[in-house]
């Protein structure tokens, strides 16, 4: 294996733990069960965003950027952890955000976007679906900016689909893939969130990178369609393969996408999801979010309980964290009365 190392920002905690869940596995029944643990990326609550944003807030530096403005929904994790590394890099943080899954603006703070504010974030919400895209209202608190001296650095919808937030997930597959090896484990399958795609297809690549034959499920959670999400992946990839001097090249048929458990849109829970979510916290004390990875769990769960792998076999969830977004998420948790 040769391929370039890419210059990065350095903040982060890396490697994230590898563990194995067995106490879900006796509970499902099912192959061999492991966790990898990129809500432990060690900033602002973690998540799989640090890991990308490690890489792209490089051009923040060369650029000599004093404020960093991105969007994304109002409990958006790429969101909180932009605010988190531009924070720690000494730069200041616009948001505009999305409502959204949410049919308003939130009178009261919480989960994410409380996060935001307490970091020091400024936030505009508007009124917009997810896959809408706001790119002129960024442009236009862009234009303020500079009116007032500053040197912003504007992270479009695009960054966040980037081939470089892929370049980091063939890096993040490699991480995984040794230290499953150093426990004696070959990863048979791994799944992941399919939200826009990007980490899905690093992994893909990084699997081609080392020549192995895991297959990567991405669990569609609602935000876009499959055929944007292929899209999307084979684009990413093909450029972060040659920013990584590789020769491998995802194709169209080592893309797995599974639509059976977005339920009725993006950020609106399923019985699946809930139930998912709860299982792996009173198995595994393991707690994921009500919008991304419980929606991943649910497709993990569901595939194996359908006998879809073998005993034998290894099967790894990839926790992208978003654990805060849970408490925007509160009524449905709460205990029965009575």
């Amino acid at each position: 294996m040769q391929i370039r190392q890419l210059e990065r920002v350095g903040i982060g905690v890396f490697p994230t733990p590898f563990e194995p869940m067995p106490r879900l596995q006796t509970e499902l029944g099912g192959p061999k069960l492991f966790v990898k643990r990129d809500d432990m990326t060690g900033v602002a609550l973690g998540g799989n965003k640090v890991r990308q944003l490690d890489y792209i807030l490089v051009e923040a530096r060369k650029k000599r950027a004093d404020y960093v403005i991105t969007t994304c929904g109002v409990q958006s994790n790429w969101s909180r952890q932009t605010v988190a590394l531009a924070t720690k890099m000494g730069m200041k943080a616009m948001l505009v955000l999305r409502t959204a899954q949410f049919k308003s603006k939130p009178s009261v703070y919480d989960g994410n976007i409380l996060l935001d504010h307490i970091m020091g974030a400024k936030v505009r919400v508007i009124k917009m679906r997810i896959n809408e895209d706001p790119t002129p209202i960024l442009e236009e608190e862009a234009d303020k900016l500079r009116r007032k001296g500053h040197r912003p650095l504007v992270l479009g919808p695009a960054a966040s689909v980037s081939p470089m937030a892929t370049a980091a997930y063939a890096y993040g597959f490699i991480e995984m893939a040794g230290q499953a090896k150093a426990m004696g484990v070959t990863l048979d399958a791994v799944f992941v969130a399919a939200g826009a795609g990007p980490t899905q297809a690093g992994l893909i690549l990084g699997a081609k990178v080392l020549g192995m034959k895991t297959r990567i499920f991405g669990i569609n959670v609602g935000a876009y369609s499959a055929e944007r999400l292929n899209e999307v992946i084979l684009r990413s990839s093909e450029g972060a393969a040659k920013m990584l001097g590789t020769d491998a090249r995802v194709k169209k048929s080592d893309i797995i996408v599974n639509g059976d458990y977005a339920g009725e849109d993006y950020g609106i829970t399923t019985e699946e999801s809930n139930e998912a979510l709860r299982l792996v916290a009173r198995t595994e004390a393991l707690i994921i979010d009500p919008v991304y990875t419980s929606k991943t769990m649910a497709g993990m769960i569901g595939m194996i309980r359908k006998g879809e792998f073998r005993n034998d076999q290894n099967v790894c969830f990839l926790h992208t964290g978003g654990v805060p977004a849970l408490f925007a998420y509160k009524d449905q948790f709460q205990p029965k009365r009575g």
